[in-house]
């Protein structure tokens, strides 16, 4: 009984509209950058390398997630409002800030640091407070507030080119931020502490974690995954643009049926994944699939072909990105620190965010080129299915029992509370 109260109710669910919302602002905003992009290599950046100007996109991704290692210890020790009133400040700070900006320094100033460290500190805690909220139906109430972000990438994009012909670059990114300003007041009012730091109980950083060798192996998992994720993020609109000959407009649209297309693997692997598999599982073979699709990327000779490659791509990287915070809930179930979990995992993601772009851009710039960058990536996830394997393989707990998962973690949360099972 105790556990269905705590995945039901007003209170749980207005946790996951204030989680989709934050995700629509911050990663949606983050995996709309390949506009940003093709944008500056053909104007106010154009006498910089493709690989030079993705670092002002994977500075903001990077700082998401690193920044998350505070924000997350943050969160368990009660300050989320605090997160949220900083964090919705300098996202919009960061939009403002990138309309006046002319210059590389200003621009990866303002839309690298700023806006990356307010989507920092209030990504994590979006996360967290799903896992805190929810557990039986945790991996659907994930898949459902990360979708958010799957949403943001797709009117971000589209919106970015009708914007940026008819009033400009400077009032585009103006647009974005009122647009930021009105959601993230809304998440403002929406979240909430749990239970237990409203009644003073405060936490302590999770030190434990350090030493916890299945969730720092889980972390560089995460890293190497995030190396790749993002590539065709960024470089789809370009790729369309040089290698098939298409307008650019045609690449935007690509970009936002890529993340329109990982709303739907955000639901549907995440309900596989709490009805059958269980999150370890389902993410190591949905990895497999972004290796077959990546190592064929280059085969693709025209727009058919593109859109087959964006559409699956989309499916299977929303649900790989999204996987993560119920597996890191599989790993450490204690609800007490999930919030500096996730974090912790975040960090490792950040790393991955900041370094693959620009490899990927000096890739292209290479003789390599296009069938370099699918063979790195497509080998990279290859190597990264075989290291899953550690959690999955010998360890049915991690991944095969959902409902197992389920009462070891509602074990924890009893034992955290000190609350008797109902």
């Amino acid at each position: 009984m105790a556990q269905e109260e705590h995945d039901r109710g007003y209170i749980a669910w207005s946790q996951v509209a204030a989680s989709f919302l934050i995700q629509f602002c911050t990663l949606g905003l983050g995996n709309s950058y390949g506009v940003f992009q093709s944008y500056y290599e053909l104007n106010l950046l154009s006498s910089y390398s493709r690989s030079n100007i993705a670092w002002i996109g994977t500075t903001q991704v990077f700082l998401l997630s690193i920044i998350g290692i505070i924000s997350g210890s943050l969160y368990d020790k009660g300050y989320v409002r605090s997160l949220m009133y900083v964090g919705t400040f300098l996202n919009i700070l960061g939009l403002l800030g990138t309309s006046f900006a002319e210059k590389f320094p200003y621009i990866f100033l303002a839309y690298g640091i700023a806006l990356g460290i307010g989507c920092g500190l209030l990504y994590v805690p979006a996360q967290a407070a799903i896992q805190a909220f929810f557990s039986t139906n945790a991996p659907l109430a994930t898949g459902i507030s990360m979708a958010g972000s799957s949403i943001g990438g797709v009117v971000y994009p589209l919106i970015f080119r009708q914007l940026q012909v008819s009033v400009g670059f400077p009032w585009t990114c103006r647009v974005f931020a009122l647009v930021n300003c009105v959601l993230l007041g809304i998440s403002c009012l929406l979240i909430r502490p749990r239970a237990r730091e409203e009644e003073g109980v405060k936490a302590t950083f999770d030190w434990q974690a350090l030493r916890d060798w299945k969730l720092l192996l889980f972390g560089a998992c995460a890293l190497v995954l995030n190396i790749g994720i993002d590539v065709p993020f960024y470089f789809t609109p370009i790729i369309v643009h040089e290698k098939l000959g298409l307008p650019l407009n045609v690449g935007d649209a690509l970009l936002a049926g890529l993340n329109g297309s990982s709303f739907l693997g955000r639901l549907f692997l995440n309900w596989i994944a709490g009805s059958y598999f269980g999150p370890l599982i389902t993410w190591q073979f949905t990895i497999l699939g972004l290796s077959v699709l990546l190592f064929s990327w280059f085969a693709v000779a025209n727009l058919a072909g593109m859109v087959a490659f964006v559409i699956a791509y989309g499916v299977l990287v929303g649900g790989s990105i999204s996987l993560i915070p119920s597996s890191v809930g599989v790993i450490s179930p204690n609800p007490n620190v999930l919030g500096t979990r996730i974090g912790l995992v975040e960090g490792f993601q950040g790393v991955g965010f900041l370094i693959g772009p620009p490899i990927a851009g000096a890739i292209l710039e290479s003789s390599a080129k296009y069938l370099g960058v699918s063979m790195f990536c497509g080998a990279l996830y290859f190597l990264l299915f075989w290291g899953v394997g550690v959690f999955t393989w010998g360890h049915h707990t991690y991944g095969s029992h959902p409902e197992e998962n389920v009462d070891n973690l509602e074990l924890q949360r009893v034992k955290a509370n000190n609350e008797p099972l109902n």
